[in-house]
């Protein structure tokens, strides 16, 4: 059993690896639920629940993104989700970020200090934001 659930997330993870990453022109275009699809589910589940099909292989758990609310006592933290996703959030005392920075990701390299670059860039980890806080569960 142990082997074929290890084929099956090798597998899973090769389909990620080869997929093409969006160009930026495209990036800018999608939607929050197409970004997490794109850039999330993989480790984080289709349905945010930490279950995706490369979640097995990593050495952390994976969070449940549907329960960020709960976690905090009943209230969307969108400034902490934002940080982190965009990598100026970093708990350090837990040890190592384990999550890709995404912010960084979505820059052209080209333009990393340009003011209207960085409100393009929140503008789309603001879509990502949105889509996460429509996902949690009571």
């Amino acid at each position: 059993m142990k082997f074929w659930l290890s084929v099956v997330a090798i597998s899973a993870m090769s389909v990620v690896a080869c997929a093409p990453m969006p160009t930026q022109r495209e990036v800018t275009q999608m939607s929050g639920l197409e970004m997490y699809e794109t850039f999330c589910a993989s480790c984080h589940g289709v349905g945010g629940e930490g279950d995706g099909p490369v979640a097995p292989l990593i050495k952390i758990h994976v969070p449940d993104l549907t329960r960020i609310t709960h976690r905090y006592g009943g209230e969307f933290p969108t400034e902490d989700v934002r940080w982190t996703i965009d990598g100026r959030f970093d708990r350090r005392a837990h040890g190592p970020r384990d999550m890709p920075v995404w912010g960084w990701q979505f820059y052209r390299s080209e333009t990393l200090k340009d003011p209207a670059e960085r409100a393009r860039v929140d503008a789309l980890i603001d879509r990502l934001v949105v889509y996460l806080r429509s996902i949690q569960k009571s």
